[in-house]
């Protein structure tokens, strides 16, 4: 079972490869209609069609574009009307994995090509999440600690947080092979201990809502998407669940159908919380005892 560190370890291993985990996050054009198709008389013309090119080669994720349709960042690909993104996002999933839910958010991150990263709850990994593990790992996702279980780790002595974080962390890296780069505390909730003992970054951001109403969730379709989109700004961490056993029907789903496009309509461009930071070029342990909700452009 590995020990906690220090947050400059943490920070050693984040800069030299921890964000190499995700591969499909790595070219933004297939988060927005596929890599980009080239018009015959149109070639390279970033974000353009070409009114005398012929009939474009379509992106990746698409069948072949409109005459001359281009754009070298593949917005056009697909034919979409989504624009050449100039806003970054992270997609999150607590609460997982769970064999028979969580496939139904990664259904909808493979429909919609876009990574997310899952915050994963110790004692839900094992071999009969093995296969929920490998398919997302496979959809270019990655994987973050969310402590053992759901219980808040406020008040708790150093040894069972210890215990909580590092049991999490061996389950990652035992059944995943990633190593966790960021933590996030059951419910939000931390105190002065956890941020001393805990050598991972803390990441939040926008709740969307999707629990039972009794843990102060509105779990509506409607009301999550609401959620989400009023508050998204560039470089917001959309905090989501991909697993809430207790609902009767799970509104995340059909809310991703909603939240995904719009966001790409909006000039956003989907990737891991790890490549958030990447493309920030902002060291996620520069944050002392507090939160990440957003890593917003540099001024």
């Amino acid at each position: 079972m590995p020990n906690l560190g220090t947050r400059s370890l943490v920070a050693s291993a984040f800069l030299l490869g921890a964000l190499g985990c995700s591969d499909s996050s790595d070219d933004p054009a297939p988060s927005n209609g596929g890599s980009g198709g080239t018009g015959a008389a149109n070639a390279g013309a970033a974000g353009s069609s070409g009114a005398s090119g012929s009939a474009g080669t379509g992106g990746a994720a698409g069948a072949s574009g409109a005459a001359g349709a281009s754009g070298a960042a593949g917005a056009a690909g697909s034919g979409s009307d989504f624009p050449v993104p100039d806003k970054l996002v992270a997609l999150t999933f607590d609460d997982g994995p769970n064999a028979t839910l969580t496939p139904a958010v990664l259904d909808k991150l493979e429909a919609h090509d876009v990574p997310a990263s899952f915050f994963l709850i110790g004692q839900n990994i094992g071999a009969g999440t093995q296969a929920v593990l490998d398919r997302a790992a496979s959809l270019g996702c990655t994987f973050e600690n969310h402590s053992i279980d759901t219980n808040a780790l406020t008040g708790l002595t150093r040894e069972q947080i210890e215990a909580a974080v590092n049991g999490t962390t061996a389950a990652i890296e035992q059944f995943t092979d990633q190593v966790p780069v960021f933590f996030r505390p059951p419910n939000l909730a931390t105190d002065a201990l956890m941020y001393e003992v805990i050598a991972l970054p803390f990441a939040g951001g926008i709740v969307g809502g999707d629990f039972p109403a009794q843990y102060g969730g509105n779990p509506t379709v409607e009301a999550v998407t609401n959620t989400v989109l009023t508050g998204v700004q560039d470089g917001s961490i959309i905090l989501l669940h991909d697993t809430q056993p207790e609902l009767d029907l799970q509104p995340t789903p059909p809310a991703l159908d909603i939240i995904i496009p719009e966001l790409k309509r909006q000039g956003y461009e989907f990737v891991t919380l790890r490549e958030l930071f990447e493309r920030r070029g902002v060291d996620p342990n520069s944050q002392q005892d507090s939160i990440w909700n957003v890593v917003p452009p540099a001024n």
